[in-house]
């Protein structure tokens, strides 16, 4: 199978999971809402349990953003250089945000070694339930940013 296509499904899939998981956030927060203000009760653990989802969304809609090349750019140097230049400097740009993600991932599994044990104080759940988006999220970003960098070295420089 083709990177292209791998890349693609993987983003179809990702983006299943964060529409039905925003659809799901929604939900919780409207019977949070419900519950409060109309009959003076809650839910226990839906506090974290709504955290821990936002979590999750925003790290993995973060590497989607990455993979589809929306995230925060300056286009002032690559519009005034060549071709050639311009893709040089994509794939250093690219190797950069791969390599940040990459040490993201590698300091995360420390900190999560020493504090995902304890527990979450309503649902009880260990911390490392919700500390693994970090590792996930990067992971996913550094992959998409290897995926790009594969694309344009294959490709090759347009006449």
């Amino acid at each position: 199978m083709r990177l292209q296509t791998l890349e693609r499904r993987l983003t179809t899939v990702l983006e299943a999971l964060l529409a039905g998981g925003l659809l799901a956030l929604l939900l919780l927060i409207l019977t949070l809402v419900t519950l409060r203000y109309l009959f003076q009760t809650g839910l226990v653990g839906a506090n974290e349990t709504a955290t821990a989802l936002f979590v999750y969304l925003s790290a993995i809609g973060a590497a989607v953003a990455v993979g589809r090349g929306e995230h925060i750019s300056v286009e002032v140097l690559p519009n005034h250089l060549g071709e050639r230049w311009r893709r040089r400097l994509e794939l250093g740009a690219l190797a950069l945000v791969a390599g940040f993600n990459a040490v993201l991932v590698e300091r995360s599994a420390v900190w999560i070694a020493v504090t995902g044990h304890t527990l979450m104080p309503a649902t009880q759940l260990p911390r490392i339930a919700v500390q693994l988006s970090i590792p996930l999220g990067c992971g996913l970003a550094a992959a998409y940013c290897c995926a790009r960098m594969a694309r344009l070295l294959k490709e090759g420089p347009k006449p």
